[in-house]
């Protein structure tokens, strides 16, 4: 059984057309003058405003319908780009959503933030949460959500809790089969990558690709630039979630240990949510040269990771890199007087 038979056994509902573009930056390229730059547009799926999750979704929300959920709950940020998809997800499925957000709320709804309430979210601010009981919700065990999620069975409703960034085996189907659907992409263009970068939050798109790359037996080199940090290498939760959904899959694979997986943790700044200058840069220099447009807390500081090691010379001329662009750009908005600075990126 392949790849695809294998995914085909598990129950998907359709949240987005697929697939989604693989463009060359052909002015990217020739402004940092290293090596040719793609672009996976995954920022063009079609849940308020795209992203990433919507692949997770796909999986993930495929579970709630067979478990009767007629409330969807989730944790994530004020400007979490998983709880805007979740909502959407939701929405469009005809759930109710319920948002626990970790922070304060602000006197003013921008970005991420104000698409939630737009969609009807029932939205609770929780303050900071300590990193263990993140972890904890990221891992399914769900001390925040869980109690939210029994508040509701008690008025006589089916909640769902969806955990932290879809970062599940069941979610990671969704980057499994981005693997094959750019595999094809790659094939079809005649470019074989040395490179995939991505943004690396929860973990989960990374796992889900290292996967799809390495079952495909494919030679790119799955690169994640970490945009937080956490209790435990990355590399060690990243390859855990691999072997957990190869064996989901029923797959006779090489089992991952941490020296698999690829995350660098030099972008990061100051924290998860804090903009770099580097980011800001890079968000300038990819807008200046390509239109498109990258965000301050995930693909800003990916991209930055990418400009660097160009200049760095570790990511050569004549070697191709596929950027993965995660979305998230409606977040911006509630960045704006950081964004705007009097320093361009492109001249």
């Amino acid at each position: 059984m392949d790849i695809f038979d294998r995914l085909s056994v598990f129950p998907r509902v359709p949240l987005t057309p697929l697939p989604t573009p693989l463009e060359f930056a052909a002015n990217l390229s020739h402004f940092l003058g290293g090596p040719r730059i793609f672009f996976k547009r995954d920022d063009l799926t079609a849940l308020a405003f795209g992203g990433n999750k919507t692949r997770k979704l796909e999986f993930i929300m495929a579970d709630a319908i067979e478990k009767k959920a007629d409330v969807v709950v989730t944790l994530g940020g004020v400007q979490s780009n998983w709880a805007r998809q979740t909502a959407s997800a939701a929405r469009r499925l005809g759930m109710d959503v319920a948002l626990v957000l970790e922070g304060e709320e602000p006197e003013q709804y921008q970005g991420n933030l104000l698409l939630d309430y737009l969609m009807g979210c029932d939205l609770r601010f929780v303050g900071r949460i300590p990193q263990d009981v993140e972890d904890k919700e990221i891992a399914g065990e769900c001390p925040i959500t869980g109690e939210v999620a029994g508040e509701i069975r008690a008025k006589g409703r089916a909640p769902y809790i969806a955990p932290l960034g879809g970062a599940t085996p069941l979610g990671n189907l969704g980057y499994v089969s981005a693997a094959v659907e750019l595999e094809r992409q790659f094939s079809d263009m005649g470019i074989s990558p040395q490179y995939l970068a991505l943004a690396t939050g929860t973990g989960g798109t990374q796992a889900g690709l290292a996967l799809g790359v390495e079952t495909l037996g494919a030679k790119t080199r799955v690169m994640g630039l970490s945009i937080s940090r956490h209790t435990r290498p990355k590399e060690e939760e990243i390859s855990e979630l691999c072997n957990r959904t190869a064996e989901m899959l029923g797959m006779k694979h090489p089992r991952f240990c941490a020296d698999h997986i690829d995350v660098t943790y030099d972008y990061v700044g100051a924290g998860y949510g804090v903009p770099t200058e580097e980011g800001i840069e890079a968000i300038k220099i990819v807008a200046g040269t390509e239109g498109i447009i990258l965000d301050p807390v995930y693909s800003g500081k990916a991209m930055a990771g990418v400009i660097d090691l160009v200049r760095r010379g570790v990511l050569k001329k004549g070697e191709d890199v596929v950027f993965l662009h995660t979305g998230g750009a409606a977040a911006g908005f509630a960045y704006g007087d950081t964004l705007r600075s009097e320093k361009r990126g492109a001249e």
